[in-house]
């Protein structure tokens, strides 16, 4: 049976100063969000020492009651005491308002995109690990089971289409149109673009305007995360200007039409090229640190990995590592780059172990599992990046192991596995398992640093605080 919330409900209508003085209500995933006529008429002390809010924020011209997980059940009791229908609408935004450097701001920008995605990004992920525990135990295959092939996509097709997802959880914090977003992503993921770009410039066709249209070197914008946001940022400030010049009897249409036929092409001629380019200056700068010294190329792989996967950068040496595989059945490229999982599985636990906070755990717990699978999405966009300081953990210790296992020269046989599964890849098919040993060192130390280092420093709270009073 649902709990009743209404005593609860009632004491906070009455304690911000009554329904007389609430302007506007909203909830996002853990508060409700008060827009009040007189703040001063709120007694937030009062607030904050009730049982059942776990805080009061005051910020954006928002006084923010603090709930928790169940926020949506309170706030659908406080529009029933006080008589006000509200609008329903989920506010995404968990921060307080643009704050800290820009690099601080950035990292709010992307953790806010995807909090309303985690638990899916979470769920999809640990279906790629039973995926992967499937084909290793089984030889199941997409060639030879179907139950392989539809859990594949399960698991897979989220992380594939990712931008969409991202497209339309962008546009809601930048306040725009959640379908112009969601359109913009299924043009950069729009399925035949990358055969037809290729048969266009193999005719030397591929130039708009002067300006040469290429996709990034992964071949495209499939499970990208930085284009989309950047391309909804600008599409926003679009959508902005044509609806204050735009005739109202023709405004719904026009406006997306205007921010599609401008936003689409300069995502398209701007950030491909830039993303390119930027790959370009990567991998010629990681191919003279390798050769002047593998443990520094090493530690510096490490360190930036998990940042260049965020900005899909990393492609900038996965097809060094291929063209490696492919010419020697074996590769070291890519050593530094195999255990920075491992490092955020660490953390996660520490996390789990010290956090007050109930929504974090819940969180976290199904992005501990698939990180074990090599899937650090969840972990890092749901949880360790907002807290910044886990995430810097992370980087730092995957750069002593990267340092290590580059320094050792440790070769994969296999190409594609992650996580545990990096593991049987280690084994020299000509005999000997060092290479093997040195990947379970390494990730020993991943793990352990990774812990300790987090068990000695405090969890930052990513929702006010505890979600539970004693």
């Amino acid at each position: 049976m649902a709990k009743d919330y209404t005593d609860l409900a009632a004491d906070i209508v009455a304690h911000v100063g009554g329904k007389e003085n609430i302007s506007s209500l909203k909830h996002c995933v853990t508060r409700l969000r008060f827009g009040l006529k007189d703040e001063s008429k709120a007694d937030t002390d009062y607030l904050k020492a009730r049982d059942g809010v776990v805080t009061v924020v005051q910020a954006g011209g928002q006084y923010q009651v603090v709930i928790g997980n169940h926020v949506p059940d309170v706030y659908a009791a406080v529009q029933k005491v006080a008589g006000i229908a509200g609008d329903g609408s989920l506010d995404i935004d968990e921060g307080d308002g643009p704050k800290g450097n820009l690099f601080d701001r950035f990292v709010d920008l992307v953790a806010g995109v995807f909090q309303p995605s985690l638990g899916v990004l979470a769920a999809a992920g640990i279906i790629k690990g039973v995926v992967a525990i499937l084909a290793a135990t089984l030889g199941w295959n997409n060639t030879n089971s179907a139950l392989y092939a539809i859990l594949e996509a399960a698991g897979d097709g989220f992380f594939q289409f990712l931008p969409i997802v991202l497209g339309f959880n962008a546009a809601r914090k930048f306040k725009m149109n959640e379908f112009t977003g969601m359109a913009i992503a299924m043009a950069l993921v729009y399925p035949t673009l990358p055969t037809t770009l290729a048969t266009l410039t193999e005719a030397g066709l591929n130039n708009v305007f002067g300006i040469p249209f290429v996709l990034p070197t992964a071949g495209s914008y499939l499970s990208t995360v930085i284009p989309v946001i950047l391309a909804v940022w600008v599409a926003s400030h679009i959508e902005k200007f044509m609806k204050k010049i735009t005739p109202d009897v023709v405004k719904v249409f026009v406006v997306p039409f205007v921010t599609l036929i401008i936003t689409v092409p300069l995502t398209f001629l701007v950030v491909g090229p830039v993303a390119n380019y930027i790959s370009d200056l990567l991998t010629a700068g990681f191919t003279a640190v390798m050769n002047f010294s593998p443990l520094v190329y090493g530690l510096l792989l490490g360190l930036l990995w998990q940042v260049m996967v965020m900005f899909g950068l990393h492609w900038a040496l996965v097809p060094m590592a291929i063209l490696e595989f492919s010419q020697n059945g074996s590769s070291v490229i890519l050593a530094a780059a195999l255990l920075p999982c491992f490092t955020q599985t660490g953390v996660l636990g520490a996390i789990i172990l010290k956090t007050k906070e109930e929504k974090v755990k819940s969180v976290a717990m199904p992005a501990f599992i698939s990180s074990i699978f090599g899937v650090t999405e969840p972990a890092i966009y749901g949880v360790t990046l907002p807290m910044k300081t886990p995430f810097y953990i992370s980087c730092a210790v995957s750069a002593v192991v990267g340092a290590y296992v580059q320094a050792m020269n440790m070769t994969t046989y296999a190409f594609g596995a992650m996580g545990v599964f990096l593991f049987p890849g280690f084994v020299n098919p000509e005999g000997g398992t060092g290479d093997l040993m040195v990947a379970l060192i390494g990730t020993a130390v991943a793990l352990v640093a990774s812990f300790v280092i987090q068990m000695m420093l405090p969890v930052p709270y990513l929702y006010g605080g505890p979600t539970e009073k004693k």
